[in-house]
């Protein structure tokens, strides 16, 4: 990564430390309980001569000391790095804590009305949500806690999820016991309805906030060079396909790859990502366009402030394990690649050509009777099935309707055009993009015409 977009990503981490220290500020000033990571340190603070950020920051750094006994090899510089850089990020998401809870105590702690608390509670949950956000589009460093979890992980060589969950439950379970045994079992300030409210919230704004942050991808990217295509690193010539079922994108793609010498990648793509995530081929098979219980991890079970790769949900795990695959594979060799999203994946690749195929639906289920040799129960099953599992998965990840005919370059009628009319029509326009690629880099660079 370029120093300048390193710089810039530092940036936004640390306002988002700041953001977020405003948030749990005003959550916990609303009284009724703060967040479930920071429930343990602040019921602490509440009960020894010390503030919410020096207990945080205190907790913390036992966080990440607890990491150096964990690591495999304990003379990995970059492992020890990664646990030295959490120590100023820690000191600064205390401070913003202190600063915050000082500025805001004498105005907010008056505030008894329950139905102002519950606002306060809201709007505290959606400045969290922004910070974030903020830390995830950085993406440049996890927090004390989130490495810590991240360590248990490869240590107990577990799913990130399950041990994030059991370590937010565990906070909560001491932040209880701590509250109990500290007020002659009456009272436990640090966790209310406010703490089951604000882990309910802040994962869906979180994903409704990020989608509208796409203004920091162009902030990264100022003052950076862009390369050639041919440099080493760079996005080969590709075609992506996304279609309706039926519609004979497959076959279609390997007419292409064979008409323009390119490697073509479809079911292939599998065997890959079963080697990126260890789930079986037939597991990917089966589940790699699937949701299923995909809102119930956003709504309560997803952790959004770790990497996606990381959160609970299976499908998140081979999405991110697709994604990787595919831009991989364009930054080998050109070729082409049938659906998974890859359209939008390679959005930001000059040479990709990207194709959408459609057909009526009596010319597709005439394809999957007389060319995939499916009964037509079974064929009309398959259309829905498929057609609804790609529109809903195209949504949930690109946030796009995978139909809006604006995302792609070329968009084809296969019960129109045979599918050897469609291949000349494509491997016409690839050839024509290529060309004027190269023009408009030669303009550009003509020393290197």
């Amino acid at each position: 990564m370029a120093q300048s977009t390193l710089f810039r990503r530092y940036l936004i981490f640390i306002l988002s430390l700041l953001v977020n220290g405003l948030g749990v500020s005003i959550v916990t000033l609303a009284a009724l309980g703060t967040t479930p990571i920071s429930s343990a340190w602040y019921e602490i603070s509440l009960h020894v001569p010390l503030t919410f950020g020096m207990v945080t920051m205190l907790g913390n750094l036992i966080l990440i000391i607890s990491q150096y006994f964990l690591l495999e090899d304990k003379k990995d510089k970059k492992a020890l790095f990664s646990l030295v850089s959490q120590i100023p990020a820690t000191l600064l998401f205390s401070v913003a804590i202190d600063l915050n809870m000082w500025l805001l105590s004498p105005l907010l702690s008056e505030v008894t009305f329950y139905p102002l608390r519950l606002v306060m509670l809201l709007v505290g949950s959606l400045i969290l949500a922004l910070g974030v956000s903020f830390e995830v589009k950085a993406n440049v460093a996890l927090v004390a806690g989130e490495a810590f979890v991240k360590a248990v992980c490869l240590f107990l060589k577990k799913e990130f999820g399950l041990i994030k969950i059991c370590f937010d439950v565990s906070l909560v379970l001491l932040a209880v016991i701590v509250g109990l045994l500290c007020t002659n079992f009456t009272e436990v300030a640090s966790v209310r309805e406010g703490t089951l409210i604000g882990a309910l919230l802040v994962g869906p704004c979180v994903r409704v906030i990020s989608h509208h942050l796409g203004f920091l991808d162009n902030f990264f990217k100022e003052g950076t060079k862009t390369l050639a295509p041919q440099t080493a690193g760079d996005f080969y010539p590709v075609i992506t396909i996304s279609r309706e079922y039926g519609c004979g994108g497959r076959i279609l793609g390997h007419m292409l790859a064979e008409q323009l010498k390119l490697k073509f990648y479809d079911s292939e793509i599998i065997s890959l990502i079963a080697k990126e995530t260890g789930f079986s081929e037939e597991y990917i098979s089966r589940n790699e366009n699937r949701l299923d219980n995909a809102l119930l991890y956003e709504m309560i079970l997803q952790d959004y402030s770790a990497p996606l790769e990381k959160s609970l949900s299976k499908a998140d795990a081979l999405y991110v394990a697709s994604a990787k695959v595919i831009r991989h594979l364009a930054s080998e060799n050109p070729c082409v690649i049938v659906g998974r999203g890859a359209d939008d994946l390679l959005k930001d690749n000059p040479l990709c050509l990207k194709v959408r195929l459609f057909a009526p639906y009596e010319k597709r289920l005439e394809r999957c009777l007389q060319t995939y040799h499916l009964s037509k129960e079974k064929a009309q099953k398959a259309i829905e099935l498929f057609d609804k599992r790609r529109a809903e998965h195209y949504a949930h990840y690109a946030n796009a309707n995978i139909n809006d005919p604006h995302r792609y370059d070329i968009v084809l009628n296969t019960g129109e055009f045979s599918l050897e009319e469609c291949a000349t029509i494509i491997a016409a326009l690839f050839e024509e993009k290529l060309a004027h690629r190269a023009q408009s880099l030669n303009t550009i660079n003509p020393s290197q015409a």
